[in-house]
């Protein structure tokens, strides 16, 4: 889902925290420059760890509801959340990770298609 807002929001210079590796982790961005009404305006990202050398699908977040925001906001909310897990996707496997590229959305969305835990 493509969205002008949520393209241009820059996510790197909005991380509050990052603890990303081969074995997933988690990253908290401040969105509040998109949804000022919004109090903790979060969003994020988290990937557990399967075991056996492989993560889990990639799981978006956020600290508050997407119903809270207009029909507009919430399209910007939708695709932001996208972003924000292919951006978490392209850290934990290569910070110059490009993904328009063909290759890496095949891998993004095979990575997709795992389960969340392995519990």
């Amino acid at each position: 889902m493509k969205n002008k807002k949520a393209d241009l929001f820059d996510i790197e210079a909005n991380i509050k925290e990052c603890d990303a590796s081969h074995r997933g982790g988690s990253i908290k961005v401040d969105v509040s420059e998109l949804f000022p009404e919004v109090e903790n305006a979060f969003m994020g990202a988290y990937q557990n760890y399967l075991g056996g050398g492989l993560r889990g699908a990639i799981v978006g977040a956020s600290m508050f509801e997407p119903a809270e925001l207009s029909r507009n906001e919430q399209k910007v909310f939708f695709a932001l959340k996208e972003r924000i897990k292919k951006y978490f996707f392209a850290i934990t496997n290569d910070e110059n990770l490009d993904m328009n590229d063909e290759w890496n959305t095949m891998e993004y969305e095979k990575q997709q298609s795992l389960p969340v835990s392995g519990y």
